[in-house]
């Protein structure tokens, strides 16, 4: 199954989960996107511009604890679920879904995602 198929799978069997991309946070780049409609460019930059700064946050307060590998963001209008890949720090799965009720959802198939990806390398 390609990258692109499991973001498909993920947004599609979470119900309220309308867009899940996969990308790199050294660039802050979407690399691969499944979204319910379309969604502007500005919309995926300011949300990899939104993990960097997270996990940058968390990493200064972690300090030399274990680093954080998922991080959740609460707007008035989603909740947005970030996880990176403690292997590849780079990777990083963003998805937006409706309610608080998703994240942990959206955070175990996230993780399943990364794994798989680090496989296929």
């Amino acid at each position: 199954m390609s990258l692109s198929d499991r973001l498909d799978e993920m947004r599609a069997g979470i119900a309220g989960c309308s867009l899940v991309s996969f990308g790199d946070l050294q660039t802050s780049l979407a690399l691969r996107t499944s979204s319910a409609a379309p969604c502007p460019r500005e919309r995926l930059d300011e949300m990899f511009a939104q993990a960097v700064a997270g996990f940058a946050a968390a990493d200064r307060l972690a300090a030399e604890a274990e680093p954080v590998s998922d991080l959740f963001v609460l707007t008035p209008s989603d909740v947005r679920v970030f996880v990176r890949s403690l292997r590849n720090a780079a990777d990083v799965v963003c998805a937006v879904g409706e309610t608080a009720d998703e994240i942990g959802t959206m955070t175990a198939r996230a993780k399943l995602i990364l794994d798989d990806a680090e496989r296929t390398r």
